[in-house]
C-alpha cells in the first residue's frame, strides 16, 4: 500500500514520522513523508469545526480530512481527548519512557539547582509539582521546540528546561538530560497515536499491524482520566498506568495541595479513579477544564515567547555547518534549525611561520584549529585580533590571549577592520586559502603591511547522510543560510538548490559569490551574526 504520512517540519515530528514509516516499510508498505506546514496553511475558521484543540493536532487533522495524507503519527500526550468526527486512532505503538526529564546546566540535579534557580516549561502540571518539591526555584513559562528550549540553558538564558525523556530520546539529544524527574507525567505521555480516515477499513486495518495492546490499554485509562475530570489541556492533571496499576493527581498551580489516587488497571479504573479523585477535593484546588482557546498565538503572534523582536516560529532552517552560536542564536528566534557542516577543513602548512608579527589576525575557529595542527606559533610579542567572540572562545581554549575583538557581537572581516586600529607594522592574517579580500585590504587601508598565509583549505564532504538529503529532496526544509562562497559551492554539489526552499546569504560578499555560482539569494544578512540572519530570514515573509 502507498502510504502519505503527513508530518510538520519540527525535528521532533519529522523524527517520530521517520520512526513510524520505517515500521510500516518493514511490512511492505510504501510510505511517503508529507511535510504539512505551520500557520499559514491553517485559517483559524477551519480549527472550529475540529473542536478546542491545538494548532498541532489541528493542522494534521485537517490535511488528513482533506486528503492531503493519509495518517498522522501525533504525540499522544499532546492529542485533545475529544474524538474528532470522521478520524480513528488505528494505532499506538509500543511507548518510550513516560518520565519528565530535568536538562540544566553543569549536569546539575533537581536537587542540586541552587535556590532561585530559573527553569523552564510551559506545563502547568509540572510547575505545579516541582513547586511542591522546590518551592525556591523560579518557573518560567516557554514556547518553542526542543532544539529552541536548550538553546535557552546553553545561553545562560535559563538554569534548567523540563522535557519529556520520550522526545529526547527520539531525537538523539537524551545526553541533555541531567535528571530524571519523579512526577507523575502527562497521560499518553512518552506514546505516539497514529490516526487516519474513520472510513478507510484498509488502511486502518495495516496500522493496527504496528499497535500495542499493553501501551493501548494503559494509555486509553490515563486519557480517560483526564476526560472524566474535564480535560483541560492547561490543567494540572497528571496520569499514568504501570504495574497494573493506575494512578492519578490534580495539583493546584502554587504546589501547596494535591490530591492523589490510584486503582488496579481495568475497564472501570478510570471511572472509579475519577470519582475518587473529586471526592478528595480536586475540583476546588484546581480548574480542571482549563485551556488555552487555541496555540496558535504561541507559536505565530507572540514575538516575546522567544526572547526577541522577531519570531521564526514554525520556521525549519537548513545551517550548512557545525553546531555552535550562530546555530543557537537562529533557534533562540524560534526556528527549528538542522546544522550539519558540508565542508572539511585541510590543513596546509604555507611554508613559513608567524615570526615578526606586531599582530596577527584570527578569523575563525578553523585558523586556530590549523595554526594547532600545523605547529605554527604566534609570537609572545605579537597583538591578537579576533574576528568574533566564538573565535576568541576557541583562541583561550588553545592558550592564546586576545586583544581585540569587534564590539557589538558581529563576526564579519568588515566589523573587524572597523575595530583594527591605524598605525604602521607588520600584520599576519593566517587564514582560508579561499578567504576574500576585505580584511587584508581594509587592514591595509589603515597603514599596515598585511602579509596573508593560508593556513587551511576546504574542500566538501563526499557525502551528507542520506537522511539529510531525504529531507532536503522532500522539500522538508523552508531555508537555507549560506555562510560563505565555498559553503554554497558544497551546497550546490552536495544537495542541489531546489525552488520553495529560500536562501539567506551571510552577508554581502556571500551574496556575491552565490552570484557567481548562479544562485540569487532571496535575503541577505545585513551584519554577519545570529540577529542579522534572523532579521534575513523574518524579511522573507514580509517580501
Amino acid at each position: 500500500m502507498r502510504l502519505r504520512l503527513g508530518t510538520r517540519g519540527s525535528a521532533l515530528a519529522v523524527g517520530q514520522s521517520g520512526l513510524v514509516a520505517d515500521r510500516l516499510r518493514a511490512l511492505g508498505h510504501e510510505v511517503e513523508l508529507v511535510r504539512i506546514r505551520t500557520g499559514g496553511d491553517v485559517e483559524r475558521g477551519s480549527l472550529t469545526r475540529l473542536g478546542t484543540l491545538g494548532v498541532f493536532a489541528a493542522e494534521l487533522r485537517t490535511a488528513i480530512l482533506d486528503g492531503r495524507c493519509d495518517l498522522a503519527v501525533h504525540s499522544l500526550k499532546d492529542l485533545p481527548t475529544a474524538p474528532v468526527d470522521g478520524l480513528t486512532i488505528a494505532a499506538v505503538p509500543a511507548r518510550a519512557d513516560a518520565r519528565d526529564a530535568l536538562c540544566a546546566r553543569d549536569g546539575l540535579t533537581l536537587a542540586g539547582l541552587p535556590s532561585g534557580a530559573t527553569v523552564g516549561t510551559g506545563s502547568p502540571r509540572r510547575v505545579a509539582q516541582l513547586r511542591a518539591l522546590r518551592p525556591d526555584l523560579t518557573f518560567v513559562d516557554i514556547r518553542g521546540n526542543v532544539g529552541t528550549r536548550l538553546a535557552r540553558v546553553a545561553e545562560g538564558d535559563l538554569d534548567a528546561v523540563v522535557l519529556a525523556a520520550a522526545g529526547l530520546g527520539r531525537l538523539g539529544l537524551g545526553h541533555h538530560i541531567t535528571d530524571l524527574l519523579d512526577i507523575y507525567p502527562a497521560p499518553g505521555q512518552g506514546a505516539l497515536a497514529l490516526e487516519c480516515r474513520a472510513d478507510r477499513p484498509d488502511l486502518v486495518a495495516a496500522l493496527a499491524r504496528i499497535d500495542d495492546a499493553g501501551s493501548r490499554a494503559e494509555v486509553d485509562a490515563e486519557r480517560a482520566v483526564l476526560a472524566g475530570l474535564g480535560g483541560g489541556c492547561a490543567a494540572p492533571i497528571a496520569a499514568v498506568a504501570h504495574g497494573g496499576v493506575l494512578r492519578a493527581g490534580v495539583f493546584s498551580l502554587d504546589g501547596g495541595a494535591t490530591v492523589l489516587a490510584e486503582r488496579p488497571l481495568s475497564d472501570t479504573a478510570a471511572a472509579l479513579l475519577v470519582a475518587d479523585l473529586l471526592a478528595g477535593g480536586a475540583a476546588d484546588i484546581a480548574v480542571l477544564d482549563a485551556s488555552r482557546p487555541s496555540r496558535l498565538s504561541d507559536l505565530h503572534d507572540d514575538t516575546s515567547l522567544w526572547g526577541g523582536t522577531r519570531s521564526l516560529a514554525a520556521i525549519r532552517v537548513l545551517l550548512p555547518r557545525a553546531e555552535g552560536q550562530l546555530a543557537e542564536g537562529i533557534r533562540a528566534a524560534g526556528a527549528e534549525v538542522v546544522a550539519h557542516a558540508v565542508q572539511r577543513t585541510v590543513p596546509r602548512h604555507p611554508g613559513r611561520g608567524l615570526d615578526g608579527a606586531d599582530w596577527v589576525t584570527l578569523t575563525s575557529a578553523a585558523t586556530v584549529e590549523a595554526l594547532e595542527q600545523l605547529g605554527l606559533v604566534i609570537p609572545a610579542t605579537a597583538q591578537v585580533a579576533a574576528v568574533g567572540a566564538a573565535t576568541a572562545a576557541a583562541a583561550a581554549r588553545h592558550g592564546i590571549r586576545v586583544d581585540l575583538v569587534p564590539e557589538g557581537g558581529e563576526a564579519s572581516a568588515a566589523a573587524l577592520v572597523a575595530a583594527f586600529p591605524s598605525g604602521s607594522g607588520r600584520v599576519v592574517a593566517p587564514g582560508s586559502a579561499h578567504a576574500g579580500p576585505t580584511l587584508a585590504d581594509g587592514v591595509s587601508a589603515k597603514g599596515w603591511a598585511v602579509e596573508v598565509v593560508d593556513v587551511y583549505t576546504v574542500e566538501p564532504l563526499p557525502r551528507l547522510p542520506r537522511g539529510l538529503v531525504a529531507e532536503w529532496s522532500e522539500g522538508h526544509f523552508d531555508v537555507v543560510v549560506i555562510t560563505s562562497g565555498s559553503v554554497g559551492r558544497a551546497v550546490g554539489d552536495l544537495l542541489g538548490y531546489r525552488a520553495g526552499i529560500r536562501v539567506v546569504a551571510f552577508g554581502a560578499p556571500t551574496a556575491a559569490a552565490l552570484r557567481e555560482l548562479g544562485v540569487d539569494p532571496d535575503a541577505v544578512a545585513a551584519t554577519q551574526d545570529a540577529a542579522g540572519v534572523v532579521e534575513a530570514i523574518a524579511s522573507l515573509g514580509e517580501a
